[in-house]
């Protein structure tokens, strides 16, 4: 067996010689062909070397050849390009001579044509030919023609003279097409600068002219309004200048532009502007003057006079303000016409804006920030004078109207208030915006909640005195749910009637303030962004009328808070006639009989005749005061009647079966307290109904029933232990009690 494996090993190993054998011949037979290419390969390679080898001798004396070639091109380049400049400069001379040529025999022209064109008064044509002449003349040689330029030189002259006469003339006689004409010729003399001078002369003479005719008209010369004047002259007169203003533009924007350019015509909107600041000046000094009383706030100024007095002086200032924004609208809309705006903004004058090329402020603009300060000042005056009368003087109540749950305090003072906020937001000042609304903010937190809080402690007393008679809980048919309450001790309509005798308008007026003061804010805010809108020149101001528009809410907060205050008051008046109803709960025996639970079932012993009397209450109060007030005094009254129960609840003993009475009013009370309330009050009996599951157990193992399904107990551990030990046939030991609740 060896042996044969021997065998075989050695004959396998014989074969795997071979094998190696024969691929050493072949390998040896693969290297003989590479050699053989190789050596191929190389005797090529060094033949082209050998090529290149002479080729590169010969490379130094190709260029030197090029570099005589390249040589004698650039000379004769040289050459060419020195008979090329010699030609150009035989060009530009035969050029320069045609022109000059050109020039004398315009010149020659011009100065045959001028004289007659002036004689003929044809000046127009005379103005087109000297300027031809003007802008010729710098191009020709000293002592050119000397004739022909002297005869333009005086036709120059002469017609600057000309022009200047008639422009003069056409505005004495007020000639505004002859204006036009001879202020068109200005510019082709030179005189383009001297020209808009004038221009701008004519027209602040014009609208001078305007403006003082309609002064007159519209103001007189004496303070005091005419019959057939308007309600706001001094507005009106003003807004006839700026409209007179706003036509001057439209008018002679297009001419001017073209005739002197886009930057001449800022000239002239600068010129008008100097003359809105002289004759607008000139009618709010008027304005100020007739009503130098009202500004200085004098005692004996009529209110009304007031008024309108501070309607006109914020219509004053948003003409003011608005003309202001359009002058300058127009002005940035020209200058963005300039093609040079670099040079533009280096000729502005000192305090001139680049965006607009005119003053940053004016003398108007100053004027009317002074009136606006007096303004300030007299509107917060006759706010604090008209809000005073308002809750002292002309407050009243309708008695024979029983929908009339209000007086007239709060609409009165709030009119008031409003229309002094708008009238400030009209002014589209809003620094004065401000200040009216934290004046009205201050009248407000002072004045209007002085009078809330004195009307409502005066009336408390006279209505609970009234209120201590149980008849006048419910009212007669066909009367006010108050009547009685307006009469003195002689059954005399008492007078004057205010809010201070009756404690319901005086809970509804404070109710009212408090629902006008969230629709005053509102009605600012949204009249506020149709004057300052978000993107507009004051947006970085918004933010401080959003301050003190906010301040508004701290103001309602705190008269919220005199609201809830005012119902436990209210609620304590009240439960005068509720305190008897509860009287038979102290005394209620809850460890009944099945004998004596029929009997309660039947002759209910308290929660009937206490729903019953809430609800005589919860008529009266809905009569007669405003749905918040009275939902919040029957809510107050729930949860005092809750914590009323809860006490009783806890001082008694049970029985199953008083445990189930409990319930049972518990559950008639809470549905009465559900019915007649808005508002969702099953909360505040949640611990009553929990004292009703624990008094109704029967067993221990109820017991851990429902202590594994309430997770979360709103009684106290000792309050779930005494009302199960008060329990008088429920077996429960103070040991098996801690385990399950502790």
């Amino acid at each position: 067996m060896a042996t044969a494996e021997g065998s075989f090993s050695i004959e396998a190993a014989e074969a795997e010689l071979r094998s190696l054998q024969t691929e050493e011949q072949d390998l040896d037979l693969e290297l003989e062909k590479l050699y053989s290419r190789a050596a191929h390969l190389c005797q090529s390679e060094s033949r082209s070397l050998a090529f290149l080898g002479e080729q590169h001798k010969q490379v130094p004396v190709a260029i030197r050849k090029l570099q005589e070639t390249l040589q004698q091109t650039s000379g004769v380049a040289d050459e060419l390009s020195f008979r090329v400049r010699k030609l150009d400069v035989v060009c530009g001379r035969v050029s320069d001579a045609t022109k000059i040529v050109d020039d004398l025999l315009e010149l020659r022209e011009c100065s045959d044509q001028v004289m007659k064109a002036i004689t003929s008064e044809d000046f127009e044509q005379a103005a087109r030919y000297v300027s031809r002449f003007r802008a010729a003349q710098d191009s020709l040689p000293p002592g050119t023609d000397d004739a022909t330029v002297r005869t333009l030189t005086e036709a120059e002259r002469q017609l600057s003279g000309i022009v200047r006469r008639r422009f003069e003339a056409a505005m004495s006689a007020k000639d505004s097409s002859g204006v036009s004409r001879f202020a068109k010729l200005f510019h082709p003399l030179g005189l383009a600068s001297e020209g808009v001078q004038k221009y701008v002369e004519f027209i602040r003479r014009s609208l001078a002219e305007k403006a003082s005719a309609d002064f007159k008209r519209q103001l007189g010369s004496v303070g005091g309004k005419r019959t057939d004047q308007g309600p706001t002259p001094f507005a009106e007169a003003l807004t006839s200048i700026f409209v007179t203003i706003a036509d001057i533009v439209q008018e002679h924007q297009q001419a001017v532009e073209q005739e002197f350019g886009p930057e001449n015509f800022v000239v002239v909107v600068r010129g008008l502007l100097d003359e809105a600041d002289v004759q607008g000046i000139r009618v709010i000094d008027k304005f100020a003057k007739d009503y130098a009383k009202v500004f200085a706030q004098q005692s004996n100024c009529d209110m009304r006079e007031v008024g309108a007095v501070l309607e006109e002086t914020a219509m004053i200032t948003q003409r003011v303000q608005q003309f202001n924004a359009y002058i300058h609208g127009v002005a940035r809309s020209v200058v963005e016409m300039i093609e040079d705006t670099t040079e533009f903004v280096k000729d502005l004058p000192v305090g001139h804006s680049p965006d607009d090329g005119l003053p940053d402020d004016t003398k108007l603009l100053h004027r009317v920030q002074e009136l606006v300060s007096s303004y300030v000042l007299v509107e917060q005056n006759f706010l604090l004078q008209s809000v005073e009368k308002a809750v002292t003087e002309t407050d009243c109540l309708d008695p024979d109207d029983p929908d009339a749950q209000t007086t007239t305090l709060i609409d009165e003072s709030f009119f008031i208030m409003q229309e002094s906020m708008m009238r400030s937001v009209t002014t589209c000042d809003i620094n004065a915006v401000c200040a009216v609304v934290n004046n009205v903010n201050a009248a407000v937190v002072g004045e209007l909640r002085q009078a809330l809080a004195s009307n409502l402690a005066d009336s408390r007393r006279v209505y609970s005195n009234w209120l201590s008679h149980p008849k006048n809980l419910v009212p007669k048919p066909g009367e006010h749910p108050l009547a009685s309450l307006f009469l003195d001790q002689e059954g005399k309509l008492r007078s004057p009637l205010t809010a201070a005798l009756s404690w319901p308008h005086s809970m509804n007026n404070l109710q009212q303030c408090l629902e006008n003061l969230v629709r005053l804010k509102e009605t600012v805010e949204e009249a506020f962004d149709d004057y300052f809108p978000s993107e507009g020149p004051d947006k970085d101001k918004r933010e401080m009328f959003q301050h003190c528009i906010s301040q508004l809410a701290a103001s309602k907060a705190d008269l919220e808070a005199l609201h809830a205050s005012q119902c436990k008051d209210g609620l304590v008046i009240l439960k005068a006639h509720l305190r008897p109803l509860l009287e038979p709960l102290d005394k209620l025996d809850y460890n009944i009989s099945e004998a004596q639970y029929a009997d309660y079932q039947v002759n209910d012993p308290f929660a009937k005749a206490f729903n019953a009397q809430a609800d005589v209450i919860h008529q009266h109060i809905k009569a007669v005061l405003n749905s918040t007030s009275a939902e919040e005094i029957m809510q107050q009254m729930a949860e005092q009647t809750c914590k009323r129960l809860e006490k009783a609840a806890l001082s008694k003993r049970f029985s199953l079966f008083g445990a189930l009475q409990f319930e049972s009013d518990v559950r008639a009370i809470c549905s009465f307290f559900t019915s007649v309330s808005e508002q969702a009050l099953r909360h505040k009996f949640a611990r009553l109904f929990e004292m009703s599951s624990l008094l109704n157990l029967e067993s221990v193992d109820e017991l851990r029933e429902l202590c594994s399904e309430l997770k979360t107990w709103r009684l106290t551990d000792e309050e779930v232990r005494k009302l199960l030990l008060s329990r008088s046939d429920f077996e429960a030991t103070e040991e098996t009690l801690a385990n399950l609740r502790l």
